[in-house]
């Protein structure tokens, strides 16, 4: 799981190299590396922690999640300064990166931590549909309606969206609870929607750590073009938007499928 997320956050990083060239970009690109981000930080975060800490205290578990989610946030530091290496705010915006990588190893700290390893798992899914929706946008948009005027790719853009995020959930809910069946580990059913949602909430961390993150490439847009940090502010709802969705479609998924498995009283 932790090698699929660190594949992932290795396409992403690549999908953004040689595509951002100015600020403008870059606070656009922000969140979308920042989510894989916090899922392999978490990844990792969760082997530091099962390695060194399994049966130690909180702070033993937040100190090894930490340095067990370091790595990941240079890792990313590093690909995002190869792809945006000039301009305003660099170093703020490689910083914003690297703490992503300490913030996600810290989620492994919470118990179960084996609900934390399914979200992680489960935010890999749910980010692998995103890619592949973005892959193949254009045909999709013409799917969902786009007839090549502004209004209607306007409305196919947001039916997508939408159906991106929905779908997203349900794979994420889906995910999360095979594999935590496939653990055996007899755990309270609250365990399985937590594990639905931690794709969702690693998502809104994302979505808030870019918008911090991204307030001075804003304030830098703004100066060159006030309709393009209209366009950067207006990406924040649409990211808060797709993070709630994933947390209620993974959690009440998660949450039905156990369901399921228990026995009446």
């Amino acid at each position: 799981m932790a090698g699929f997320a660190l594949v992932l956050l290795f396409l992403t990083l690549f999908s953004a190299y040689g595509h951002v060239p100015g600020a403008a970009v870059a606070a656009l690109v922000l969140p979308g590396v920042l989510t894989p981000t916090l899922i392999a930080a978490a990844a990792l975060g969760v082997l530091a922690v099962g390695r060194f800490a399994a049966g130690a205290g909180v702070r033993s578990r937040l100190l090894y999640g930490g340095l067990g989610g370091l790595p990941v946030g240079l890792l990313a530091m590093g690909g995002m300064i190869a792809a945006y290496h000039k301009g305003p705010s660099v170093a703020y915006v490689a910083a914003t990166v690297a703490v992503a990588g300490v913030l996600g190893g810290l989620a492994a700290a919470v118990r179960p931590i084996s609900a934390v390893a399914a979200g992680a798992a489960a935010g890999v899914l749910a980010s692998g549909v995103g890619l592949l929706v973005a892959y193949f946008q254009n045909d999709l948009v013409d799917l969902f309606g786009n007839q090549e005027t502004v209004g209607s790719m306007a409305d196919a853009s947001y039916r997508l969206q939408l159906t991106t995020s929905i779908v997203s959930g349900l794979a994420a809910g889906v995910m999360a609870f095979l594999y935590l069946r496939r653990t055996g580990l007899a755990l309270p059913w609250p365990a399985y929607p937590l594990a639905g949602a931690v794709p969702g909430l690693l998502t809104l961390g994302a979505a808030l750590l870019g918008w911090i993150g991204g307030l001075p490439l804003s304030h830098a847009v703004a100066k060159e073009s006030e309709f393009d940090a209209a366009i950067i502010a207006s990406r924040l709802p649409e990211q808060v938007n797709h993070g709630l969705i994933l947390v209620f479609a993974g959690a009440f998924v998660a949450m039905i499928l156990v369901g399921r498995t228990l026995k009446r009283a």
